[in-house]
């Protein structure tokens, strides 16, 4: 069954695309070098981080862990700090 895609995310989805994208960002990644580390395309890193595609579980987990050598914590903590203002 194919993931969900969104126009428009709900809010939570936006913020959790947000948090990656600083995660990325910060360990001066671009889209494509995450991609590849995780065995995924660009694109599927770009619709994750404009929140137009729910990712599922192991996806998500590949991305942060192989992507981006990022845990769950650091997840949270970048999720936390994303303004509301960058969700919307």
């Amino acid at each position: 069954m194919p993931r969900a895609r969104y126009d428009t995310p709900p809010p939570e989805l936006a913020r959790l695309g947000a948090a990656l994208k600083a995660l990325r960002e910060e360990r001066d990644l671009k889209q494509i070098e995450a991609a590849s580390r995780a065995d995924m395309t660009e694109s599927q890193v770009s619709d994750i981080e404009r929140g137009k595609n729910n990712p599922g579980w192991l996806l998500l987990i590949r991305l942060l862990v192989a992507g981006l050598d990022a845990d769950l914590g650091d997840l949270a903590t970048a999720y936390e700090g994303v303004p509301d203002s960058d969700t919307a």
